[in-house]
């Protein structure tokens, strides 16, 4: 099969929502993973993904369940949480969530390498 000339642009969104949406749980994934080492309370998860909080307590025993998100410690009587790099689920959604960063960062080259040929090309014509 030929070349399709697919033209790929790096989002403006971050990667996961760039392929799975804005979803509140895309976001509150990606908050997750992108500070492993923080804990949250369920609001502060709620304010830090930019979702309701009564969507993160809907999505809570879910994200518990398959454990993308781990208890922590109780501060006063708040629960907090973080992300659980370490089980099966966190770990490919850490594996998934720096592979397609990846793949922004090697299109962002790519269209500085194009770039730069295109200058060089126009100095020619200008000459």
């Amino acid at each position: 099969m030929g070349d399709l000339n697919l033209k790929m642009e790096v989002s403006e969104e971050s990667p996961l929502q760039a392929i799975f949406g804005s979803h509140p749980q895309v976001k509150i994934v990606e908050t997750l993973v992108i500070h492993p080492d923080f804990d949250y309370s369920l609001i502060e998860l709620a304010e830090n993904a930019e979702v309701s909080k009564a969507m993160v307590f809907a999505l809570k025993d879910k994200f518990l369940h398959y454990k993308i998100m781990k208890p922590t410690r109780k501060v006063e009587r708040l629960q907090r949480y973080k992300f659980n790099e370490n089980s099966p689920v966190g770990k490919l959604l850490n594996s998934l969530s720096f592979k397609l960063a990846d793949i922004d960062i090697e299109l962002l080259l790519k269209g500085e390498e194009a770039i730069k040929e295109v200058k060089k090309q126009v100095e020619v014509v200008i000459r």
